[in-house]
């Protein structure tokens, strides 16, 4: 089959490898579409040290085989990326999804991704795609899970004045989202063109005096870049008391502006501010969520290209580019 594969040693390549053997309850699955996330471009600059594996973790399939749930056969599928290698017994069950003790992470860490014409996945991680749904739609299922687990998170309250920093990819998902669920949000960006695309919030473009204009004004900010500018922006707008979600992984390398822990710590200690890091999310109130016509008109924009898997490579360098949003690569012939 063709994947995309990365390493350390020799970087982003497409080549044939071997159809992925299923293991355990695991289902094997026909990609028909994935797409490329920050967190693959993260990787590309150093995000996972000694990653050696196909990219990819956002996708959408028809699984082709499944030994332990034969009933799946044939379904169109998206899944969640956490993989347990072993029982987990901790009574969370968000642990136990998010957290267990030497899972593997699908695309990420030990296990290959979706950027390829064929995976393999747990059963248990896959939810059948509502029929309504387009294959470019569902392809959005992982971000957006992500996007709802604020909300899961339970950080916010009724009535809170809520920014989120970020006019990328994750940062549109989460502002269109949590407008949907009600709350008030002010989009923080660099690019009013991107804070167009989010109905509902109050945009502002951000700037030199952002930090002081918006000066603690805030009952929960989320910070959806990963960047130094960002995280300073929070510490910033979020009250005294407030609550800073951290959204965004990034990888340690070329930032040389990322602020010093001491700056972090001593605001976050004199302002007694919570820090809360969100990661992945529950993938059913995300198929729910694109049943708002406001999402579905989001993920719509947000694809600025979709290629084959022969042109992986030059899918790649397109994401790469600045200004782009998600790309997606299909395996169908």
């Amino acid at each position: 089959m063709k994947a995309l594969r990365f390493s350390e040693g020799t970087g982003p390549q497409l080549g044939e490898v071997p159809i992925p053997e299923p293991q355990g309850t695991d289902a094997l699955i026909k990609v028909k579409r994935a797409a490329i996330c920050s967190t693959d471009l993260e990787i590309l600059r150093g995000y996972v040290p000694g990653y050696n594996q196909v990219l990819g973790h956002e996708f959408v399939g028809v699984v082709d085989r499944c030994d332990s749930n034969p009933a799946l056969v044939g379904q169109r599928v998206v899944g969640e990326i956490n993989c347990r290698t072993e029982p987990c017994t901790h009574p969370d069950p968000i642990f136990v999804r998010n957290h267990a003790a030497r899972r593997v992470v699908l695309g990420i860490i030990g296990k290959d991704g979706t950027l390829a014409e064929y995976c393999t996945l747990p059963a248990e991680n896959l939810l059948v795609v509502p029929e309504e749904l387009t294959d470019q739609e569902a392809c959005f299922a992982e971000p957006l899970a992500a996007a709802c687990r604020i909300v899961e998170q339970q950080v916010l309250s009724p009535g809170d004045k809520v920014a989120v920093i970020g006019d990328g990819k994750l940062g549109l998902l989460i502002a269109q989202l949590l407008v949907c669920q009600g709350y008030s949000v002010t989009h923080l960006g660099r690019h009013e063109r991107k804070l167009a695309l989010v109905e509902g919030s109050t945009r502002h473009v951000v700037g030199d005096t952002t930090a002081k204009e918006l000066a603690e004004g805030f009952d929960v900010v989320v910070e959806a870049t990963g960047s130094s500018q960002g995280i300073r922006l929070a510490l910033a707008v979020t009250r005294p008391l407030g609550t800073i979600v951290l959204k965004s992984t990034c990888s340690m390398v070329g930032d040389t502006q990322m602020p010093p822990w001491s700056e972090i710590g001593n605001d976050v200690v004199v302002q007694e501010k919570r820090i809360v890091g969100s990661r992945c999310g529950p993938f059913q109130p995300a198929l729910d969520a694109m049943r708002e016509p406001r999402i579905l008109q989001l993920l719509s924009r947000m694809v600025d290209a979709v290629l084959p898997i022969e042109q992986g490579l030059e899918a790649l360098e397109r994401a790469q580019q600045k200004g782009t949003l998600k790309v997606q690569v299909t395996m169908d012939k």
